[in-house]
C-alpha cells in the first residue's frame, strides 16, 4: 500500500533490460497489466523490438521529445547558482547544443568543466543515437541541410527497414505535387537499393541515402508544423505473413517429398494439387506428421 493514499502508479523503467535470460519476465508483466487496477507506466529505448509485439498491443505509445537546449541552459544556470559557481554563457550554450537533448550528459560535462582549471575547455559533441521517429521528423519537418545526409547513420535500423518507414509515412506529411516529388525521390532510392543487391555495388549506398533523406526533405516547400504521429510500416507485416505462408508450404512439400521419394522442387510445383489431396485426408496428414499450424494452412 502507498504510505499516504491508497492509489499508486506502477513504473517499470527500462523494459529493454528484460532479456532472454529473464524467462517469463515479459509474460509476467503482461499478466500484471491485465490484473492491476493501477496505472502502469513503462519506459523503453526501443519499443519496436520484436519481443515487445504483445506489449505494444496493450499499451498506448507516447513518444518523448528531446529537451530543448534553452531549457537545458536554464537548468545548468540553476545548478551553478546553487553551487556558487560561474561559467561563461557561451560555454553553457555549447554544452547544451553538443549534448543533443541528453540532460544527464550536459550536467556531467558541466561538472567536468566547473572543476577544470583550463581557460578554454574542450567540449566533445555527443555521438547520440537517433531513433526512427526523430529521423522522420527531421526529414519531413526540417529544412534540407548537410546534417540530413548522415541522419540514417545514427539510426539503429537496417536501411531497407528505414525505407519502409519513410514510404509508410510520406502521405501523412505530403500532398499534391509535393507528394509526387517525394514519391519520385523514394523511387530513385529504391532503384539504387536494387542495384546494390543485384550488382553488389555498395558504393551506391550513398545515393540511396541522399534520395531517402535530403531528396525527400527538399520535395516540400513549406513543411508542416505541429506534432505528427508516425506509424510503423504495414508492409513489414505483410511481408512477414507472406514469408510465414511460404515457409509452411515448403515444410509440407518437404515432408511429402521425403515420404513418397520425389524431389522437393517437384512437390512444390505440384503443391496446388497436393494441397487439396492432403487437406481432404486426415490419414495422409497423420503419415506426414503435420503440425497443427500446417494443417490449418492447408484448410484455408
Amino acid at each position: 500500500k502507498s504510505l499516504i493514499k491508497d492509489n499508486k502508479i506502477i513504473l517499470v523503467d527500462e523494459v529493454d533490460g528484460i532479456s532472454s535470460v529473464d524467462r517469463g519476465g515479459l509474460q509476467e508483466l503482461l499478466s500484471l497489466i491485465a490484473l492491476t487496477n493501477y496505472p502502469v507506466i513503462i519506459t523503453a529505448n526501443d519499443i519496436w523490438n520484436k519481443k515487445f509485439n504483445n506489449l505494444r498491443k496493450v499499451s498506448e505509445i507516447i513518444q518523448l521529445k528531446e529537451i530543448n537546449y534553452n531549457v537545458m541552459k536554464d537548468i545548468m544556470f540553476s545548478i551553478l547558482r546553487k553551487e556558487g559557481l560561474f561559467i561563461d554563457n557561451n560555454i553553457i550554450t555549447k554544452i547544451a547544443i553538443q549534448s543533443k537533448g541528453d540532460l544527464r550528459a550536459a550536467i556531467n560535462d558541466l561538472q567536468t568543466i566547473a572543476t577544470s582549471k583550463e581557460e578554454s575547455p574542450t567540449i566533445f559533441e555527443r555521438n547520440k543515437e537517433v531513433d526512427i521517429f526523430n529521423a522522420l521528423r527531421m526529414i519531413f519537418k526540417g529544412k534540407p541541410n548537410q546534417e540530413l545526409l548522415n541522419i540514417f547513420n545514427s539510426v539503429k535500423m537496417p536501411i531497407d527497414e528505414i525505407l519502409l518507414w519513410v514510404e509508410e509515412n510520406i502521405p501523412t506529411e505530403y500532398n499534391g505535387p509535393e507528394l509526387l516529388r517525394a514519391c519520385e525521390m523514394l523511387e530513385k532510392a529504391d532503384l539504387f537499393r536494387g542495384r546494390i543487391y543485384k550488382q553488389q555495388y555498395w558504393r551506391f549506398l550513398v545515393y540511396e541515402n541522399i534520395f531517402l533523406s535530403y531528396g525527400i526533405s527538399a520535395s516540400k516547400k513549406n513543411p508542416k508544423t505541429g506534432f505528427t504521429s508516425y506509424k510503423k510500416p504495414t508492409r513489414i507485416l505483410k511481408i512477414w505473413l507472406n514469408n510465414q505462408k511460404t515457409a509452411k508450404k515448403k515444410s509440407i512439400a518437404k515432408k511429402y517429398a521425403r515420404l513418397v521419394h520425389i524431389g522437393e522442387k517437384r512437390a512444390l510445383r505440384e503443391f496446388p494439387i497436393l494441397k487439396s489431396i492432403i487437406a481432404s485426408n486426415p490419414e495422409i496428414q497423420k503419415q506426414l506428421r503435420l503440425e497443427d499450424d500446417e494443417i490449418e494452412f492447408l484448410m484455408v
